[in-house]
């Protein structure tokens, strides 16, 4: 098995149970057969198998069924947008964002990887997800992401950011975010990735930033 195929493994989040948090919630689906559909504006395949979802209710998706807009899921599609990364990563390594813990696991499984530090600022997705993961190699903080990297002075290898921001409340769109720990952790971390971040964006900060 390629270590592609082992990091893959590892992110699978089986092992989160279902449950609901505030206004957060884990759902678990199970795909009997291949199921091939539209998801956006493009056409997906989703394999048979089990699959995990983490939700966050909004006013905008009351009506779904299960309720929630979809803020991190296991499936291979989702998973392997954060594989360049989790196949480069090296060191001591912070991780801004929890969700289900996906890629913290990932990260894990790399041998090049020394330990993960993960800031996560929701309590309730921590009571979900934070006892179901490994012990060993993992610090979780409850923190902003924002407001602990702005001031930390700690300093890693490398770092991923991959945050959800909630538009209905008023809060930026989520590049924006991740552009702002791009630029605070430039100080503190070698090499930074962040979920699928522009690649016009990604020219612009490569030029002051080494990025995955």
């Amino acid at each position: 098995m390629t270590l592609k195929d082992r990091i893959l493994r590892a992110c699978k989040a089986d092992s989160i149970p279902e449950g609901e948090s505030g206004l957060w919630s884990v759902n678990k689906f199970v795909a009997e057969t291949d199921i091939q559909g539209l998801r956006g504006d493009k056409e997906e395949l989703l394999p048979a198998g089990n699959y995990t979802y983490l939700r966050r209710l909004t006013t905008g998706t009351m009506h779904r069924n299960p309720p929630g807009e979809i803020v991190m899921e296991d499936t291979d599609v989702e998973l392997l947008k954060h594989m360049n990364f989790m196949l480069k990563v090296y060191g001591r390594v912070l991780v801004t964002g929890l969700g289900l813990g996906c890629v913290v696991r990932g990260l894990l499984m790399n041998p090049a990887v020394e330990s993960v530090v993960c800031i996560e600022r929701s309590a309730n997705v921590l009571k979900l997800v934070r006892d179901y993961m490994p012990k060993e190699r993992l610090t979780v903080i409850h923190a902003d992401a924002l407001e602990w990297t702005k001031s930390n002075s700690e300093h890693f290898d490398c770092a991923y950011h991959d945050l959800w921001t909630d538009r209905e409340a008023g809060e930026p769109h989520l590049q924006v975010w991740h552009g702002k720990l791009l630029k605070y952790c430039r100080n503190i971390a070698k090499l930074q990735g962040a979920w699928a971040f522009p690649h016009q964006l990604k020219r612009a900060y490569g030029r002051h930033i080494e990025l995955a």
